[in-house]
């Protein structure tokens, strides 16, 4: 069971199970639901373990599991859902913890988790299907290379003016072939050489590792038609490229589960705050509590957007008049294309620029 909302679960299971899951073991608490006592043990981390504990002292009892999402990944979810099991997966902000928690052991948090899950306080994060988890592996290895290609830029133009060489102005964001080329010629001493080679040999390393994802990513879309059908949806929104579109897939799994516009701003991190009291409400920051790297590409394809699109430009340039703040506003255009690419997403249509 895969559930992206709160259920009623007291009315729905007989049992709790909550589970701290590390790489050699299971701490496991449970309580049924009639029960006022909570029972724990440790386990080896084996699902076909924990599945015959349960069988063979509970198998007249509807079960729920639970666990944090985490560094174990999905194997634990995959087993018991494979096995018609309930089980949920729940991101870890999501669990309450007291102010004057100071003791954290792994019995104590799978009894916080199992808690929780009796009491309807937990609800379950959407577990994107495989295809989905595919393309989140290969768009996180391509923002790896990124990040390696732009740190071996910054590098060598540190080293350029720390050592006052002018071969060509060095403020554009990146390196030409022709600029690289011009670089590999340089006459340098021993050592400065030495040094110099290797930074360019750290820039050429990223840019081939960069350029093999991009095409195993092609590979995987000739592979799975779905993703590069909403692939190919989403790229019709201005601003949009073959990254930003297939990291947010990556990130956000299959766009049919998507409730509505608000909870992929949630996933990107640009809903703004709120603070209410009675009949006042205060909107205030973005709350950052989505995937920064997604933030990150959606404030850039949103500065491509206000150069391709008038209205977005001009909402642009009222934000920021109005606020005082170039980035205020773009983070609102940002918010614009969250919003867009819902819509194409939500329909299965194409944006068109007006």
């Amino acid at each position: 069971m895969t559930t992206g909302h709160t259920q009623h679960l007291n009315n729905t299971y007989d049992m709790f199970v909550g589970i701290d899951v590390d790489k050699s073991s299971f701490s496991v608490s449970y309580a049924e639901q009639d029960g006022p006592g909570f029972k724990s043990l440790k386990m080896p981390a084996d699902p076909g373990g924990l599945k015959r504990y349960f069988d063979k002292r509970f198998h007249d009892k509807k079960i729920l599991f639970a666990y944090e999402a985490g560094p174990t990944g999905y194997g634990l979810y995959d087993y018991l859902t494979s096995q018609r099991l309930s089980c949920i997966m729940v991101h870890p902000g999501n669990i309450l913890s007291a102010p004057k928690d100071r003791v954290k052991t792994n019995r104590l948090d799978s009894l916080k988790i199992t808690r929780q899950l009796k009491g309807g306080q937990l609800r379950g994060i959407r577990v994107p299907e495989d295809a989905y988890r595919q393309l989140r592996h290969l768009t996180s290895l391509r923002q790896d290379y990124a990040k390696n290609h732009r740190a071996a830029t910054q590098k060598i133009k540190a080293f350029l003016l720390f050592e006052n060489i002018q071969v060509f102005p060095i403020e554009s964001p990146g390196l030409s072939g022709g600029q690289i080329q011009l670089l590999k010629e340089l006459a340098l001493d021993q050592a400065r050489k030495f040094k110099f080679n290797n930074l360019l040999e750290d820039l050429e390393y990223a840019r081939r590792k960069l350029l093999s994802v991009h095409k195993e990513l092609k590979v995987f879309l000739r592979n799975h038609p779905e993703v590069d059908g909403q692939h190919k949806l989403l790229v019709t929104v201005p601003g949009f490229g073959l990254i930003t579109s297939l990291y947010l897939l990556g990130r956000i799994g299959n766009p049919k589960h998507l409730k509505n516009v608000r909870e992929l701003g949630a996933f990107i991190g640009v809903v703004p705050s709120e603070r209410s009291t009675g009949d006042t409400i205060q909107k205030g920051h973005i709350t950052h509590t989505g995937d920064t790297t997604l933030r990150s590409l959606l404030v850039e394809a949103a500065w491509r957007a206000i150069q391709k699109d008038k209205e977005l430009d001009f909402f642009y340039q009222r934000i920021k008049k109005s606020r005082g703040s170039s980035q205020v506003a773009i983070v609102a255009v940002a918010r614009k294309l969250a919003s867009r690419a819902h819509s194409v997403l939500k329909n299965q249509r194409p944006y068109v620029v007006h």
